[in-house]
């Protein structure tokens, strides 16, 4: 009888991440559905608009994503508090309980889904769950507290329960998964450590960072004019930015100091950030507040698909992070969408796992540290003073395609998925 797999992705954001994992494992002979989460709560204005929005997979039409996979999507409705209040739904787009001798296979990105798989598992002990964790969140609530001078009594009750939330949470999914993903090694490396894990736990423990598809991120000149046509800027220095910013790890006054560095030894410089459109509000009054005039800046929403494209239009990506434990255990997707598209990137030391391999690169600008503004902009302006050419730049995307594509890694997931 055969198996099914079901990949039930946390964040609709991302959905273009899932879907190039998912056709990825298709090449690898698997047939995945993709669960993904559509909020609800008991405020009747965020469940009115979930049910607004319920064509769309985040930027994404849910019938793009359904023409882009084999397998079935699912939007599941979700109350971050209790998601094992959606199990029945989630049993039902499962198909269990399953006949005997068939394995359904469930990988789950994000605290709050593995959660509701580990609810399901409860009262069907066969299903056979992998757990994806992207970050740690007992850090996050270390870093809130160090940005907060004079916290009230209610935000540090919040810290608090966040920090019993988070604490519980990891230990459950360490413990009642059958396997797990942390997207580093210093990732794996905090798990094991903080919960005491056993050798038997800790095998179960894998490490694939998040990556992006070199079929579909790619150098391509020809693309890149056409791009640069139709957005307007052949003879513009683009710099770009893409990628939410719900953060302040997100740093985005320093993302726009940056651009405003670079505009000094680049006349022609100008700043594209591709963004949601809920997170526009979070750089727009930065870029007003620089005075940069509006023929210099555009911030743009778009569907993942057509993320590419941009890419290769720009002359450098930014990617800058403070140095903090939460970073240094990172895998950013947008990192890899950068260099498989052959984007020279200014990046942040403690960046995961992708900083060291940058650090000796001809393509890159590692920054040490953001505190120190005038080694910033020393270092960043150096970079940018230098044009890639294309052949330079293909060369950069095909050496990035061999050690920073999804392609590197589906088989050892395949692998987990067979084996679970």
């Amino acid at each position: 009888m055969t198996d099914s797999y079901h990949y039930v992705g946390g964040d609709t954001l991302h959905t273009g991440i899932y879907v190039d994992l998912i056709r990825r494992l298709e090449d690898e002979g698997l047939v995945v559905g993709l669960v993904t989460r559509l909020r609800v709560s008991p405020n009747p204005l965020a469940t009115w608009r979930a049910w607004r929005d319920r064509g769309l997979i985040g930027p994404n039409r849910i019938e793009a994503v359904r023409g882009r996979i084999r397998g079935d999507v699912h939007p599941l409705p979700i109350w971050n508090l209790f998601p094992g209040l959606s199990a029945p739904a989630l049993a039902r787009i499962l198909g269990v309980p399953a006949a005997p001798g068939r394995r359904v296979v469930v990988h789950t990105r994000q605290i709050v889904m593995a959660r509701l798989a580990l609810a399901l598992k409860r009262r069907w002990p066969a299903l056979r769950v992998i757990a994806e964790l992207e970050g740690d969140d007992l850090a996050e609530v270390r870093y809130k507290r160090s940005k907060t001078e004079h916290p009230t009594p209610w935000l540090r009750l919040l810290w608090a329960l966040e920090h019993r939330y988070y604490e519980r949470a990891e230990r459950q999914i360490l413990t009642e998964s059958d396997a797990v993903i942390c997207v580093s090694r210093r990732l794996r490396e905090v798990m094991v450590q903080r919960y005491a894990l056993e050798p038997h736990r800790a095998e179960r423990v894998h490490v694939i960072p998040t990556l992006a598809s070199r079929r579909e991120f790619s150098f391509d000149p020809d693309r890149r004019e056409r791009a640069r046509r139709a957005l307007g800027l052949q003879d513009r220095f683009v710099v770009l930015y893409s990628g939410n910013l719900r953060g302040r790890w997100q740093v985005p006054e320093k993302l726009v100091q940056a651009f405003v560095d670079i505009r000094q030894v680049r006349p022609t410089a100008f700043f594209l950030v591709l963004t949601p459109e809920t997170d526009r509000g979070r750089i727009e009054p930065l870029l007003s507040g620089a005075a940069l005039p509006a023929r210099d800046v555009r911030v743009l929403s778009c569907p993942h698909g057509e993320i590419v494209d941009h890419l290769r239009a720009a002359d450098v990506g930014l990617l800058l992070r403070e140095r903090h434990p939460m970073n240094e255990v990172a895998a950013p997707g947008k990192f890899a969408e950068y260099v498989l598209s052959g984007l020279p990137i200014v990046m942040t030391e403690g960046i995961g796992d992708f900083s060291a391999p940058m650090r000796g690169s001809e393509f890159a600008c590692v920054l040490p540290d953001l505190a120190d503004a005038d080694d910033c902009r020393e270092r960043i302006q150096r970079f940018c003073a230098r044009d890639f050419d294309p052949e330079e730049r293909s060369a950069f995307s095909r050496w990035a395609a061999e050690r920073f594509a999804t392609e590197t890694c589906t088989p050892q997931l395949a692998g987990l998925y067979r084996t679970v």
